[in-house]
């Protein structure tokens, strides 16, 4: 481990002296200087007595010259009242960071995101329209994380060159690699072209492989067999073009898993027109072999998803917006299906519809609407009773009071013959009203909230009020909290201090 890191070390320097060398004015050095800051909470439920306290210290030391820092993270989560500390209470981290490419090298419990990130588990995320495709990054996580393991990330970014005048305004490239606690490795790479400010290209890939862990069937009928000690690799290419007019992305991963098989991922999004009129449309599916970059299945599924969107003056914004998925049509990332016997023998389960509009801002009315959306989604997975859910929101400005107001209908429906939610023989389980309201007056900041839920099992009233003062540098709120009123109550001190 320390000859993997003293590596990462030395290409991380070999690479910020060239960075430095086509300089053509040699940064000015300056004093060298220190910045800390500290972040913590206590919360304390009184239903249960006992809490939990949370606390985070981030320091940067900044060179003489100030195209360098490093950076030092501890994060801490115990319970309260304190019973020791142990390492499973801890998460640390440390950074060497260049502020003019983004480059650094990391260690730590981190925050990934970018193409290793969107193909780990496309099902918790939005749908892949082209502006959910980030470039590749990394940095040290900013809360504790009992589950995930640190990793060490070498990330080189190189400057923007001209290299191509004439024909592209500026290419830039990035590396990386990544080792976690394991010493199993991940690699991706890639490349942008600019050829105006509103056109470019981007192209990148990864792969990683490792071991995987035998895992043990959970029951005699279990979906999920028993599997032993497995070898496991993915590789994913991404592609991205940007225009003022019409922008394409697309990410395609393939995996291979002993004792289990390949798998496919792969995604299409497209983005047509020009403010304040933009189209939106997107696409992905997997099989039910695809492992995702963490070795995990996220399962067979299919996605289509599309929005309308219209901008205004003054930040206003119309959005509609709707997505459709199905299990079955998952079998078409995989090999020796036909696609009209999937197309026939498939459904649509599930949808999800909204409706969005931010009204133009208004300072001279002092009684002003500034959103309202509304919502409808079904499960019908379970094909006998689909799962239906409506929701309505509405932002009220009264003054200096900014307040929402919502209300949810959760039920059932005897219709399955359609993906959308249907009123027809529907049967409600469950409401929920809730507000909120926030009113600042310097440098204090109040907050109130109140929500009611009744079901055919129980009632229940919650709510919370909150107070925070806030200065350039400080921060310091108090807030009360009661998740089924009047029993349960928790109380939360939390503040956040620069150095």
């Amino acid at each position: 481990m320390k000859r993997i890191m003293a590596a990462f070390l030395g290409g991380f320097c070999v690479f910020v002296y060239g960075v430095q060398a086509e300089t053509v004015d040699a940064p000015i050095a300056a004093p060298a200087r220190f910045n800390a800051l500290y972040a913590g909470s206590a919360s304390f439920d009184a239903s249960k007595n006992s809490g939990t306290l949370e606390n985070r210290i981030d320091g940067r030391f900044f060179f003489p010259v100030q195209t360098f820092y490093l950076r030092t993270e501890l994060l801490e989560r115990n319970s309260f009242p304190l019973d020791g500390f142990t390492a499973e209470n801890l998460n640390w981290g440390a950074g060497l960071y260049h502020k003019g490419t983004g480059s650094r090298l990391l260690y730590g419990t981190l925050d990934e995101w970018g193409l290793s990130a969107r193909i780990r588990n496309p099902w918790i995320r939005s749908a892949p329209f082209v502006e959910n495709h980030q470039p590749a990054g990394s940095d040290l996580k900013q809360e504790f994380s009992a589950t995930k393991e640190p990793k060490a990330v070498l990330f080189l970014a190189s400057p923007e060159l001209g290299f191509f005048n004439g024909i592209a305004a500026g290419v830039s490239g990035f590396a990386s690699a990544t080792l976690d606690s394991g010493l199993n490795p991940a690699f991706s790479g890639g490349a942008e072209v600019h050829f105006t400010r509103k056109a470019s290209l981007r192209v990148e890939g990864f792969w990683t492989g490792k071991e995987l862990p035998p895992r043990a069937a959970s029951g005699w009928f279990s979906e999920k067999f028993a599997l032993p000690e497995r070898a496991f690799h993915v590789f994913a290419l991404a592609f991205l073009w940007m225009s003022p007019w019409a922008s394409v992305s697309s990410d395609w991963a393939f995996s291979e898993t002993a004792a289990f098989g390949r798998g496919v991922y792969g995604n299409i999004g497209v983005r047509i027109g020009k403010k304040p009129w933009l189209f939106s449309f997107a696409i992905d599916g997997a099989g039910d072999r695809f492992a995702g970059s963490d070795g995990s299945v996220p399962g067979q599924d299919a996605r289509i998803a599309g929005k309308i969107e219209r901008y205004g003056k003054r930040g206003g914004l119309f959005r509609v917006s709707t997505s459709l998925r199905s299990s079955g049509m998952g079998d078409l990332f995989e090999s020796g299906y036909d696609a009209n016997t999937v197309f026939a023998e498939s459904r649509f389960e599930r949808s999800s519809t909204g409706v969005y509009y931010r009204f133009p801002a208004q300072t001279k009315l002092p009684v002003r609407v500034f959103r309202i959306s509304l919502s409808a989604d079904r499960n019908a997975s379970e094909k006998e009773t689909p799962q239906d859910a409506y929701k309505g929101e509405i932002g009220v400005q009264w003054w200096k009071v900014r307040s929402s107001f919502s209300c949810a209908l959760t039920g059932m429906s005897d219709d399955n013959s359609s993906p959308y939610p249907t009123p027809r023989q529907w049967r409600l389980d469950s409401t929920r009203i809730a507000g909120s309201a926030a009113y600042s007056m310097a440098p204090f900041r109040f907050g109130v909230s109140v929500g009611y839920t009744a079901s055919a099992k129980a009632e229940k009233v919650d709510g919370s009020f909150s107070v925070a003062v806030q200065g350039k540098r400080r921060r310091f709120s108090m807030k009360i909290a009661t998740s089924e009123f009047p029993a349960i109550w928790e109380f939360t001190l939390s503040g956040r201090f620069e150095l």
